[in-house]
């Protein structure tokens, strides 16, 4: 490999670039996303994803090597990597990748999906991303808007957003295709279903509501069954929606015999 373009001045146009990356509706329009630091970044490359470029840093990387590969790659001050990283204290390196681009008609077959609805924190949908990756979703399907490639999505998944389909749509275009995939809509609620130990796991797809609110009707008309995930008694009459998919998939998991669904 070549050495690496130097660029030392935060005015040049691919710098002003990566600043503009750091909102939504600019990666959305360009197809890409920014993944920061040695594990996000070499994680993207392991999934197959297509990394534009690449930006490292020698005097913050310390000595590391990074293994991903890039069509372009670039040498940068500590001062430009700080400029144009989100996070408060970069590692290093950061690049500029391909969006992956999957849909409702292209998604895998299987028998345990989760189903994220009005997940508002980048944040938490990360987090929900990584835990179906852990119990061996097929995917995670959105209702939207949710920012899946938000950099606190990105490393509150620990780059399974990389590897495991994640698909935003509408409400009414997910409910078909799970009707149409003969999935049975299970849908979490605090108060009012079933104990969550005592319902069939088979062919689900697990729903989440937002957190201040929790699913609507539409959602809850929909669903075969209803769950709740009973609460010792006292202040707490709820989970925040990453430990409740934590729960109710990993009940699904030891349900299929901590088989791979």
């Amino acid at each position: 490999m070549g050495r690496d373009f130097p660029i030392t001045s935060p005015s040049n146009p691919r710098i002003k670039r990566l600043l503009k990356l750091r909102k939504s509706r600019d990666r959305r329009r360009d197809g890409v996303f920014l993944a920061e630091g040695l594990r996000e970044v070499e994680r993207a490359f392991a999934a197959g994803l297509q990394l534009e470029e690449l930006y490292v840093c020698p005097a913050l990387l310390g000595g590391q090597r990074v293994a991903a590969e890039a069509a372009q790659r670039f040498e940068v001050t500590e001062a430009i990597l700080n400029k144009a990283a989100y996070r408060d204290d970069p590692e290093g390196v950061l690049a500029v990748v391909r969006q992956p681009e999957h849909s409702l008609a292209d998604l895998p077959i299987g028998d345990l999906w989760l189903i994220a609805v009005g997940t508002e924190k980048p944040g938490n949908l990360g987090a929900m991303v990584r835990t179906a990756a852990a119990a061996g979703c097929a995917g995670v399907l959105a209702t939207g808007p949710v920012d899946v490639f938000n950099p606190n999505a990105i490393r509150a998944s620990t780059g399974a957003v990389f590897s495991l389909p994640v698909v935003e749509a509408e409400d009414e275009a997910i409910i078909a295709w799970c009707r149409k995939r003969d999935l049975r809509l299970i849908a979490a609620t605090p108060e009012g279903g079933l104990p969550y130990q005592q319902v069939s796991y088979q062919r689900a797809a697990i729903v989440i509501g937002p957190e201040d609110k929790g699913l609507d009707d539409r959602w809850l008309a929909a669903a075969e069954q209803r769950v709740t995930i009973p609460m010792a008694a006292g202040v707490v009459d709820s989970l925040n929606a990453a430990a409740t998919a934590a729960v109710l998939l990993f009940e699904a998991r030891n349900w299929y015999g901590g088989q791979k669904r």
